[in-house]
This record gives C-alpha cells, sequence and structure tokens, in this order.
C-alpha cells in the first residue's frame, strides 16, 4: 500500500510504514487521519505479525504543522483533535508489536509517534527529541498527554511537557526516551530484525497484555475518542497562533 503520504511495505510478516510528507514529515490534517487509518488495517491483518514505523528524509516527524494549523477555522480544529487522538490509538493500542525507527528529529507530536511504538530504536546520528507544545501554545489533545504520562519517566516528562525542552538523540536514549541506538546506516535494518523476532511472539497474547499493561491510558483515548475530549471545542487561541509564528520566525 502506497499513498501521496505514508509507504507500506511488506518485507515478509512485517510491514514497514514510512511517514513520507517532505520536508520534515510535519502532521497536517490528512497525514494525521492516514496514519490511524493504516495502524486500523495493520491491526486487522492476520498476515502481519509485526510492524515498523519510521520517516522519509533527515525527520522522524517534525510534529503538528505549525504553518497550517494557526489557519484552521472551529471545525478545522475539531478535525485535527479528534485525528490526533485517533491516530495516537490506533498506534498505541495497535495489537501488533510496533518497532520505531528514529532517523531523526522527533518533535512535539511526532516524538508523541515514537513513544507509541513498543520498541524505540534511534539512529546515532545526531538530531533533537522533544516534546515542546507548551512552547507554541498547543494544549495537549488527551491521547498524546496520555502516551507521555505513561512511557516517560516522571522527571522527564517534567522537562519536556511542562517546559518544552529538547533533548539530543543521545541524551534521550540515556533517560529511556528512546531503548537504543544504532549507526544511522543499519537503523532500517535493525529495527526490521527486531521486529521479525517480536513477530514469533504468540499473537493474541500479546495484544491482551499490551491492552492490559495500558488499559488506563487507552481506556482515556476511548473515552476522548468517543466525545470526551476537552479540547474539541477550544483547542488554540491567539496566544498559541503569536507563539507558533515567533518560532516559525525562529524568535522563540
Amino acid at each position: 500500500m502506497t499513498s501521496d503520504m505514508i509507504d507500506v511495505i511488506r518485507r515478509g510478516a512485517v510491514a514497514l510504514v514510512t511517514l513520507r510528507r517532505p520536508p520534515a514529515n510535519a502532521l497536517n490534517i490528512e497525514l494525521t487521519e492516514e496514519i490511524a487509518l493504516v495502524f486500523q488495517n495493520l491491526g486487522r491483518d492476520d498476515e502481519v505479525k509485526s510492524v515498523v514505523l519510521t520517516g522519509h528524509g533527515k525527520s522522524f516527524c517534525a510534529g503538528v504543522d505549525l504553518k497550517v494549523v494557526p489557519t484552521f477555522d472551529w471545525e478545522g480544529q475539531r478535525r485535527m483533535v479528534r485525528a490526533l487522538n485517533h491516530a495516537f490509538h490506533s498506534l498505541y493500542a495497535c495489537p501488533l508489536p510496533v518497532v520505531g525507527a528514529i532517523n531523526g528529529h522527533a518533535i512535539a507530536g511526532g516524538l508523541v509517534l515514537a513513544l507509541c511504538c513498543d520498541w524505540r530504536v534511534a539512529s546515532k546520528s545526531p538530531f533533537l527529541a522533544g516534546l515542546t507544545e507548551v512552547k507554541v501554545g498547543v494544549p495537549y489533545p488527551v491521547a498524546a498527554m496520555e502516551v507521555a504520562r505513561h512511557e516517560l519517566r516522571a522527571d522527564v516528562a517534567r522537562q519536556l511537557v511542562l517546559f518544552g525542552q529538547n533533548m539530543t538523540s543521545s541524551a534521550a536514549v540515556e533517560n529511556a526516551v528512546f531503548d537504543e541506538a544504532v549507526d544511522a546506516g543499519e537503523l532500517l535494518e535493525h529495527a526490521l530484525a527486531k521486529a521479525e523476532e517480536f513477530a514469533a511472539l504468540p499473537r493474541v497474547a500479546f495484544a491482551r497484555t499490551k491492552r492490559q499493561l495500558r488499559c488506563g491510558a487507552i481506556e482515556a483515548m476511548e473515552a476522548a475518542i468517543a466525545g470526551e475530549e476537552p479540547l474539541l471545542d477550544s483547542w488554540f487561541s491567539r496566544e498559541t497562533v503569536a507563539a507558533a509564528a515567533a518560532v516559525l520566525e525562529g524568535k522563540a
């Protein structure tokens, strides 16, 4: 399966999913909705046993596209918030093992996508990882906050979430944001090998265990998807627009 923004290639029982929205795989509505659809479909495919998620180019994912989000009207904001909750839920609750091949910058929603992966392999090339939402005045949808809360150590979550700090890729490995790092030229093959290893796990037992481990976060996400998302009627403000503009202009 290949679309304008996501490639899905089968490698035996492993599905390789590549985000492809130049220049930095930033999330607009269409890409975000497509991520949800791709992972929902993979989770229902009996022939797929595990998944690798990576990005095309020099970035894994730069997060929500700050050039387009401030232009959304009320309905656009609602659609984007819903899309983010669906995308993060479909990945975090995917019944298959998901390996993240973090090939470059993973910022804001891009790092949330990486954190949704069950095993995270980073390239040893220098890049940044961070949750910068607070710096651009963007409140966290329920799914994004649940992932950050459950997947980061408390001290790391405080630094990244509350203060919007970025970490180098090596610091992210040291702080267990990522599980391991390999040379850039070996990243994809290493991630595929891990996915093949995990594909041997009994499918039903893995899916149930994953759901048990993450049940609190997943149930909160599902409630948000069902309508209990406080940001549906008020996601961002004038502060958001000004902060996003300052970031784009290099003033923040």
